[in-house]
């Protein structure tokens, strides 16, 4: 079964993209692993008097705040209820992690993203990660409140478009009954598309290689990013935006390298695949 994995570093943050990645899970169907950066227990083994007398430390497993508390959501929940799990990476550095993501086949990486700008603590570095692993990287910002997902955007250039993230997206989508969307933005140096061919290109490169009967396209033919993205996020209602680490848009969404903040005008969650 499909799992996915949530960095926690038992920020608020991180819980609050904890509590999202539950929501997937519980509608997509996988797992969750929780990669604890940062130890803190809760439960620690507690001591058991053995037949004797004598004390015994028990077997069960530490558990961390934030583990605990979604196995406490998830177990009052109905229908399809993931396994969790948690592990130690706060010795692992980025190149063992990277390993681990690999070796287990881990279908989404979600990590929640601080929305103070100011103070916050270096982490793992994202960017070497995502270079190195196949699975997307989910980022969600604190302030953005979980709920169900209605409308999912892939902005890409269309000529360029990855059937592949379409249907992962699609798979995702479907869960939730969401509309998925291309939004067609053309890369830098390229014209824009005309409509009709935008569209016919849409049907017979996108459509007959994707089976999901709430796909949609969009040709934006605006240049300026910013209020494209103010276009998608608040004038189309789009919950989740997904774009290709290193290309056409990323550089002008982040500059070089993913930081610990996303920018203030992504609002919602954002999912970078693999270059």
């Amino acid at each position: 079964m499909k799992t996915i994995l949530v960095i926690s570093d038992n920020t608020p943050a991180a819980e609050h993209a904890a509590r999202f990645a539950l929501l997937i899970a519980q509608t997509v169907k996988t797992n969750i692993l929780i990669a604890n950066i940062c130890i803190e227990i809760s439960q620690p083994g507690h001591k058991i008097l053995a037949g004797n007398g004598s004390e015994e430390t028990s077997i069960k497993e530490p558990v961390s705040p934030i583990m605990e508390r979604l196995e406490l959501i998830n177990s009052n929940q109905e229908g399809f209820r993931p396994l969790f799990s948690e592990i130690n990476i706060s010795d692992h550095d980025e190149q063992q992690l990277i390993e681990f993501i690999t070796q287990d086949h881990i279908w989404m990486i979600v990590k929640g993203m601080c929305t103070d700008q100011i103070g916050s603590k270096p982490g793992l570095n994202l960017n070497t990660i995502l270079n190195r692993v196949q699975c997307p990287l989910l980022l969600v910002p604190e302030s953005w409140e979980i709920k169900s997902l209605e409308r999912v955007v892939y902005m890409a250039d269309l000529r360029y478009c990855r059937i592949r993230i379409v249907r992962f997206l699609a798979e995702l989508a479907k869960g939730f009954r969401a509309d998925l969307s291309i939004a067609h933005f053309s890369a830098k140096g390229l014209p824009n598309l005309g409509d009709e061919y935008a569209l016919s290109l849409f049907g017979e490169e996108v459509c007959a290689h994707v089976d999901y009967d709430q796909l949609f396209f969009n040709n934006i033919k605006e240049k300026d990013l910013n209020i494209t993205l103010d276009v998608l996020i608040d004038g189309l209602h789009n919950d989740l935006l997904t774009i290709v680490n290193h290309r056409f848009h990323f550089e002008e969404i982040f500059g070089r390298y993913i930081t610990e903040n996303l920018p203030l005008y992504i609002t919602v969650p954002l999912l970078i695949f693999p270059y």
